[in-house]
């Protein structure tokens, strides 16, 4: 390709990266304007995570997977488990050699695999810069929404290692942190954008058909795992102490299964005059919630940032910037995960059959362990009962690895 060919995508993926940062800044400057209260965040943040992420899921894959893709979805399974237990192994490596501080590790281990990268896409698509990739005769709509399901998978992956795994990673602070757990049972799963808010946004009635179902759950898989060893068990069922985690296995369950069986697939998804009875209306109040996720959530990571500053300047708990941590974050997340994923799945592209020949399912796995780490490590340091002063660091932290965040589309 000719310079002037690579001067047109790098220009986009630079302009796409800054509008992301911007709508993130966008929130920050709202809630240091006081244009939004610490509560509504709250509330805004559960309700995405409870509700617009769940419809989001269900409707892009049921919709994306079917008989004729399903074999699509086998490569970002297997490589959302794989480079997400490379990125532990090796932030416990580092941590340990560099001596590093605790919260480090699952930094360098769960990145945001949701919001950042769904609403990156809509940038690329809007600047143009994923028309290179789109297959004959398809439209760049159909391609982000064919991503999107990709990236949705992964995530629900991700985050499942991170419920089984993140809390572990603290423990060896002591019984502070078995008592945290116990008090606090779903501090552990904070998602990739801070999972603070722990009403049920439900009605009584529907808190009570919602605990009937997640108790049947439980005791079906608890079942389950009284077949196996007590370790094996503790790790089948880990996923499953968690009403969040329930929210997302069973909403990608629902999606598989609406995507996969024929009649559902027509009857949800398809054009009303081909058999696509629910497709018009329910289908659709689905999709206009999920809609509201990517941005919507993105704006109140900054809301909540601009919320811990303010705690920062308040209390004086500054913290100073780690930047031996920063720098390898940096090193790892933004730079050695996207040279080596660019290069695998280019080679596994090019030489094997292992992937189908879809240029977008490409680009999204070479996304997606790229980015910076995900807002769950604040959600550990409460859980650990970490200082004020750490949490101001991990705070700053963070903000320094989102605003380096466009170098992932670079």
């Amino acid at each position: 390709m000719s310079n002037g060919g690579l001067v047109t995508p790098f220009l986009g993926a630079l302009q796409a990266c800054v509008s992301v940062l911007l709508t993130m800044c966008y929130g920050f400057a709202a809630r240091r304007l006081h244009l939004i209260h610490e509560t509504t965040i709250n509330d805004m943040l559960g309700l995405g995570v409870k509700l617009l992420l769940p419809a989001l899921l269900i409707v892009h894959l049921g919709e994306q997977l079917h008989l004729g893709t399903a074999m699509d979805y086998i490569p970002v399974i297997v490589w959302s488990v794989l480079y997400t237990s490379a990125s532990i192994a090796l932030g416990h490596l580092l941590s340990h050699l560099l001596d590093l501080p605790q919260w480090v590790t699952p930094a360098f281990s769960f990145n945001n695999t949701t919001s950042l990268p769904l609403l990156l896409l809509h940038s690329l698509g809007s600047v143009g810069s994923l028309k290179l990739i789109l297959r004959n005769g398809e439209t760049t709509s159909s391609a982000i929404n064919r991503a999107q399901s990709y990236f949705l998978v992964c995530g629900v992956i991700s985050k499942t290692i991170a419920y089984i795994v993140g809390p572990k990673m603290l423990q060896d602070r002591g019984e502070s942190l078995s008592t945290s757990e116990e008090r606090h049972p779903t501090a552990s799963i904070a998602e990739d954008e801070q999972l603070t808010e722990e009403t049920s946004l439900l009605p009584e009635r529907a808190q009570q058909a919602q605990a009937s179902a997640r108790n049947l759950i439980r005791q079906s898989t608890h079942w389950l795992g009284s077949l196996f060893p007590r370790r094996v068990k503790q790790e089948l069922l880990a996923p499953f102490e968690s009403p969040f985690a329930d929210v997302a296995i069973i909403c990608a369950v629902l999606g598989t299964v609406l995507g996969l069986v024929p009649s559902l697939h027509r009857a949800f998804f398809f054009d009303e005059e081909d058999g696509g009875i629910f497709n018009a209306w329910l289908t659709a109040s689905v999709s206009n919630l999920g809609a509201l996720f990517t941005t919507l959530q993105i704006f109140m990571v900054g809301c909540k940032l601009g919320i811990t500053f303010e705690r920062m300047v308040a209390e004086g708990h500054s913290g100073r910037i780690p930047v031996k941590a920063i720098t390898i974050i940096f090193v790892v997340r933004l730079v050695l995960w996207p040279a080596l994923s660019i290069s695998l799945i280019y080679g596994l592209a090019k030489r094997t059959r292992l992937l189908s020949d879809d240029p977008m399912l490409w680009f999204s796995m070479m996304l997606m362990p790229a980015g910076p780490p995900a807002l769950v490590i604040s959600g550990l340091a409460e859980l650990a009962q970490a200082s004020e002063e750490e949490k101001m660091v991990i705070a700053k932290t963070l903000t320094i690895m989102y605003a380096l965040s466009p170098f992932k589309g670079l």
